[in-house]
């Protein structure tokens, strides 16, 4: 099915259709209504371009049959009226992952991590094969296909790998036999031909990287309506970003930000791929993930993130050496731990004193770092507190504007609030605070900066 269209551009910047464009350039030329990569002109054009589209469905999206046969329904009529070509990620069924670990966790506390890969693949497995099938009931010509079978490569550490490449001839080959082709997230194959999975959000990343190598728009359905710039559980007067740049959600994802996975956002970022988000079965509202515009920009602080839960990790009692900070930050990043903010400090007798967070969720990969980095650095003393979370403030509008920090630091001082370690980036600000403080610390930083 092929459509035709009649675009009439109003800018003075060059057209150019360029399937190998980096993305950084210009995003006002995105025609994201047509899943293409268009860049703006100041003539009109007649063209004629096949549709393709990459939509993603997150675990409370395919929680029960009758939400996967809602969404065959919904694909059915996207490939009548909108699109020719349509790959579907999706993730595992609801909760089937947590319920997947916890089995797991019957038969050791600490399970062989290359079995639990194998394990938990086939959470998506399982979805996209109900959804195959509810396709085909239905009169579409579908196939659903694993990692593996998707040609998704695979680098890394097991539970945590990332994407090294994938090979779209298989894809390709079957959307031109016009079938909808549905993908396994979260998961690939390494060198070794092991399954590997890509740690938690992964089936962004999966849907992400899909688009950016078939050239094609993103669609992340979920059960929220789109991205808020405070989470609407925490803070009911919340509202609904119509658009945020790549820049401030990957700071706001690795912040604590819930709805999108950091690397998937990175890929987006790279490659140029615009990502929608917005909520299953439903075209109204939503956000655009984009690069930054002017408009963008006219906001000091476009949202706020949060972690509930952190762990702290104060290793002390060590005389000041470079070696042995490197020793410690080489087995952290040994066991794939997810490291954000760091301090430390050295006193006049040069003993070295050196603070790190992790997520609450990576105890399991922190306690097996504290005992290696016990053995390497007999002396050191090491210390856990497991009673934090963390509240950022993001915005591109930061990077040019002072005063921030004072008014943070002052709206938390005021509510008598306590703030410990402190991180700061370009477009972000973030401290850790006693877990008890943090819906507080939301709704008075809220007020504080009009969100």
């Amino acid at each position: 099915m092929l459509r035709f269209l009649w675009l009439n551009i109003l800018s003075i910047h060059k057209f150019c259709f360029d399937y190998d464009y980096k993305p950084a350039e210009a995003h006002a030329g995105f025609f994201i209504k047509f899943g293409i990569k268009m860049f703006i002109c100041n003539t009109a054009i007649n063209m004629e371009v096949k549709m393709r589209v990459v939509l993603k469905y997150g675990g409370s999206s395919v929680a029960t049959a009758e939400k996967i046969k809602g969404i065959a329904d919904y694909i059915i009529k996207l490939k009548k009226e909108k699109y020719d070509e349509i790959v579907v990620v999706a993730s595992a069924m609801g909760k089937t992952t947590d319920e997947l670990i916890n089995k797991a966790k019957e038969f050791s506390e600490k399970p062989n991590q290359r079995e639990l890969d194998s394990l938990l693949s086939t959470g998506e497995q399982q979805t996209i094969a109900f959804l195959a099938i509810a396709l085909n009931e239905k009169g579409q010509n579908a196939v659903s296909l694993t990692g593996a079978q998707a040609k998704v490569e695979t680098t890394g550490i097991h539970t945590k790998s990332k994407i090294k490449n994938i090979g779209v001839e298989k894809i390709e080959k079957h959307l031109e036999a016009g079938k909808i082709v549905l993908i396994a997230g979260f998961q690939g194959i390494n060198e070794e031909g092991d399954i590997t999975t890509l740690g938690r959000g992964g089936s962004d990343t999966s849907a992400v990287a899909l688009a950016a190598i078939l050239r094609c728009e993103c669609r992340i359905y979920t059960d929220v309506d789109g991205i808020y710039n405070v989470d609407p559980r925490v803070y009911p007067d919340a509202k609904l970003l119509e658009y945020i740049s790549y820049e401030e959600m990957m700071e706001m994802s690795h912040l604590g930000a819930g709805v999108m996975e950091t690397r998937a956002v990175e890929i987006g970022k790279k490659y140029g791929v615009i990502i929608y988000v917005g909520k299953s079965l439903c075209e109204d509202g939503g956000t655009y993930i984009m690069e930054k515009s002017y408009g963008l920009e006219d906001k000091l602080i476009t949202g706020i993130s949060i972690t509930k839960e952190i762990l702290v990790v104060t290793i002390s009692n060590l005389e000041y050496s470079s070696e042995k900070i490197a020793k410690i930050f080489t087995v952290t990043t040994e066991f794939g731990l997810n490291i954000n903010m760091i301090s430390q400090n050295i006193n006049k007798r040069n003993m070295l004193g050196i603070s790190f967070s992790a997520p609450f969720n990576e105890k399991y990969l922190l306690d097996e770092a504290i005992e290696k980095i016990k053995k390497e650095i007999p002396e050191a003393e090491i210390d856990l507190i497991d009673n934090l979370g963390m509240i950022s403030v993001v915005g591109v509008g930061m990077a040019n504007n002072t005063g921030v920090a004072s008014k943070f630091f002052s709206i938390l001082s005021k509510e008598g609030i306590n703030f410990y370690q402190v991180t700061t980036s370009e477009i972000s600000m973030s401290c850790s605070i006693d877990r008890q403080c943090i819906n507080k610390a939301v709704e008075v930083t809220a007020k504080e900066f009009n969100l």
